[in-house]
């Protein structure tokens, strides 16, 4: 359950904490909103970037197309949706699954760099072609043999549900999961090439954004099994592989963290997206992103009364 005097003191533990980039702390508990508390002018119709809570959100996106028939299975060969990886660059290429993608083994070689700046990223920007450049990037480990988190597997993943579709990976989510949730969006940003991508891609300041509520709902779907007002948006079969730990790290499901208690999607700057099912809790925090932001998940670690507040 929710620690109620803790969030009733929550602006003091800001204070003192110092978090003065939080936007927002929200959280529902068995399916109703419980908390909810705005900072630096933000308010319920506020709409905060995502970040890399929006690689979850494409994850469920891919779900979809995994029910709707686009795509047969997530242990399908990606070369049979994006063929540059089937042209011989690598032999290992014809070997990488859509399931490696939703769990960041793909195996291709990747240099975040310090302070994950990207460099292979700032090489990407200069091309036309995102998808033939990173095939032929070469590879640093067999498909599913490491995790490594990495901007080139999602990348590739939303080219995949684009071609699978026939559009972009915004117009699949946008029609069979935030339109039938209620959720506002403004299309997400494309790159030269047609693959709908987000602020890690690119140098202008373009991103994702939803209100903390919106954003409270996708948890409130997964915490649901996949079903909205009655209806099934996304398989309970897919939620459940999603939130299951992969081969290649126990804490990491379909671009989704994991934890004892739950699982998360999380994004720079402290953006947080916290299912917790024993507790049937969903919390979310927004914050703003700057090169020297904080991260807060403290804040929903004192917020909830685990079982075992030392397995948190």
């Amino acid at each position: 359950m929710l620690n109620a005097e803790f969030l009733d003191n929550l602006d003091g533990y800001i204070a003192a904490k110092r978090y003065r980039l939080v936007n927002a702390v929200l959280a529902y508990e068995n399916g109703a909103l419980a908390f909810e508390r705005y900072y630096n002018g933000f308010n319920p119709q506020s709409r905060n970037a995502l970040k890399s809570v929006w690689k979850s959100i494409l994850a469920l996106t891919l779900g979809i197309c995994v029910d709707r028939g686009l795509v047969r299975s997530v242990d399908d060969s990606i070369c049979e949706y994006l063929p540059q990886f089937a042209k011989g660059t690598d032999p290992r290429h014809r070997r990488i699954t859509v399931r490696h993608l939703l769990t960041m083994s793909s195996g291709i070689y990747f240099n975040g760099g310090v302070h994950y700046h990207c460099p292979t990223m700032a090489q990407l920007r200069f091309e036309d072609d995102w998808v033939s450049f990173i095939a032929d990037v070469r590879m640093a480990d067999a498909p599913g043999a490491r995790f490594v988190y990495k901007e080139w597997d999602v990348i590739l993943l939303s080219a995949l549900i684009g071609k699978a579709c026939g559009g972009c990976a915004f117009d699949v989510c946008d029609e069979y999961l935030f339109n039938p949730l209620g959720m506002e969006s403004e299309p997400w940003p494309k790159t030269k090439c047609g693959v709908s991508c987000t602020v890690t891609f690119f140098e202008k300041d373009e991103d994702a954004e939803l209100s903390a509520r919106d954003t409270a709902k996708l948890g409130l779907l997964m915490l649901g099994g996949g079903v909205w007002d009655g209806k099934q948006i996304v398989s309970e079969k897919f939620i459940y592989e999603s939130t299951r730990p992969s081969q290649a790290n126990a804490g990491y499901g379909f671009l989704w963290w994991l934890t004892r208690n739950g699982f998360h999607g999380r994004g720079f700057g402290g953006q947080e997206l916290n299912v917790y099912p024993a507790q049937s809790i969903v919390g979310v925090v927004q914050a703003t992103a700057t090169p020297s932001s904080k991260m807060y998940g403290d804040i929903f670690e004192s917020a909830v009364d685990f079982f075992d507040k030392k397995n948190c």
